[in-house]
C-alpha cells in the first residue's frame, strides 16, 4: 500500500534527503530534487551528502540546503549528530541504506523517519517502504522507486546537474589562464581509475594525437584527487608534437569546463557520471564494473565494454594480471574502438 505523503505531511514540511555514498550516486539521486520540490512547493528540501559530492548539490534550484556528513573524532561526530537533531526536520528519507544513512535518519527525531522495509537497519524507521513489486533494476529506478511508494510522482527520471554561474565563469578564467581559448574547440582525456581497472595510457595517447592532429582539437588532461602519478604515466606517452595542457581544479570548476568540451574519455566512475548528465559527448571505458547496471544515462554517452569469460568479476574472482594493471577486459579495448566511437556520437568526425 502506498503512503501518501502529501495527505500526512504539512506544505511546508522540513525535508532531509540523506545520500552519503560516492558522487555516481548523487548524481542518480539529482533526479529526484525537482519531482520532490514540485510535489511539496513551499517544502524546505535539505540534502545530505559527503563532502566530495558537495559540488554536484549545491546550487541546484530545487535544493534549499546542502549538509556535509562529517567524519573524524567521535566528538565531532556527536557535534553534527546534535546539529542535524537541531533543525527538527518533518520529515527524514534515507536514500543509502546503509548503517551512516539509517542512524542519521533516527537522529533527526523527524516525524516520518523513511527508509526501505527490507535495509539491514530498517528499526531505525519508522516508516518502512516496501517497494519490490515496482521491480527496480537500476541504481536509479532504486531511488525513484521509493518516492514513487510515498506518493510523488516521477515521470522520465533524469540526473540534473547545475553548474553556477560564477564555476563557469572560474573556469572560463582558468583555461585563458592556460593560455586556452575556451572558445576554441577541445576535448578532455581523463585517464584516473584504480590499477586494476586501469585503460593502457599508451592508448590513451594515441587517441589525443589522433584528435590534436586530424581535428586541431585542444587536449586537456584531467584528473580526481590522488591521480596526478597516472597523468605523469601519460604525459610520458605523449608524442612531442601533441601539445595538452593538465588542469587540476575543484569539481565543480571541472565541470564547468566540462560543459563546454566537444567530448570526454574517461573510465567509469563519478566523473562519468557527472559528465554525463550535464550532457557532454562521452565516451566511457568500462571494466570490471557492470555497464548494464552503472552505465551514464546521458543520451551522447557512449559505453565501450569487452564480454570475455571471467566477466562479470569481483576482488574475488580477478585475476593476478588485474591485479597488476594489466586487466584483459580493459586491454581488449582498441583506439579505434574508441575514436569511433566519438565519431558515433558526433558525426561531425565522420568523413574527415
Amino acid at each position: 500500500m502506498e503512503f501518501i505523503l502529501k495527505n500526512k505531511i504539512k506544505p511546508d514540511a522540513r525535508i532531509l534527503l540523506i545520500k552519503v555514498r560516492s558522487i555516481g550516486d548523487v548524481v542518480y539521486n539529482t533526479a529526484v530534487y525537482r519531482p520532490i520540490k514540485k510535489h511539496f512547493p513551499n517544502a524546505h528540501l535539505t540534502v545530505l551528502v559527503e563532502e566530495p559530492s558537495y559540488g554536484i548539490v549545491a546550487g541546484h534550484p530545487d535544493v534549499d540546503d546542502v549538509i556535509i556528513l562529517k567524519k573524524g573524532p567521535i566528538f565531532s561526530q556527536l557535534k553534527f549528530y546534535y546539529e542535524i537533531f537541531k533543525k527538527r526536520f518533518d520529515v527524514a528519507i534515507d536514500m543509502h541504506e546503509g548503517t551512516r544513512g539509517a542512524i542519521i535518519c533516527f537522529i533527526s527525531f523527524a516525524q516520518f523517519r523513511i527508509g526501505n522495509k527490507f535495509s539491514k537497519r530498517s528499526f531505525l524507521y519508522k516508516i518502512k517502504i516496501d517497494f519490490s513489486d515496482l521491480e527496480p533494476k537500476l541504481p536509479l529506478d532504486y531511488q525513484v522507486a521509493l518516492l514513487t511508494k510515498l506518493g510523488i510522482p516521477i515521470d522520465k527520471p533524469r540526473p540534473v546537474i547545475h553548474i553556477r554561474d560564477s564555476c563557469r565563469k572560474i573556469a572560463r578564467d582558468l583555461l585563458f589562464s592556460k593560455n586556452l581559448n575556451p572558445d576554441k574547440p577541445y576535448c578532455i582525456i581523463h585517464p584516473g581509475a584504480r590499477k586494476y581497472d586501469q585503460w593502457q595510457f599508451e592508448k590513451f595517447a594515441e587517441v589525443a594525437k589522433y584528435f590534436h592532429d586530424r581535428f586541431n582539437l585542444n587536449i586537456i588532461l584531467t584528473c580526481g584527487p590522488g591521480q596526478s602519478d597516472q597523468i605523469k604515466n601519460l604525459i610520458k606517452c605523449l608524442s612531442e608534437d601533441v601539445s595538452y595542457t593538465f588542469i587540476s581544479t575543484t569539481f565543480p570548476v571541472l565541470l564547468g569546463i566540462t560543459e563546454t568540451a566537444k567530448f570526454v574519455v574517461c573510465h567509469n566512475g563519478g566523473y562519468m557520471h557527472a559528465t554525463s548528465a550535464i550532457g557532454t559527448p562521452l565516451v566511457a571505458l568500462f571494466g570490471l564494473t557492470d555497464h548494464r547496471v552503472w552505465k551514464p544515462l546521458g543520451e551522447k554517452s557512449l559505453i565501450l565494454h569487452k564480454d570475455i569469460d571471467c566477466w562479470p568479476c569481483s576482488s574475488k574472482t580477478m585475476k593476478r594480471v588485474c591485479w597488476d594493471g594489466k586487466p584483459e577486459c580493459k586491454e581488449l579495448i582498441s583506439c579505434k574502438d574508441v575514436i569511433d566511437g566519438v565519431k558515433s556520437i558526433l558525426p561531425e568526425f565522420l568523413n574527415k
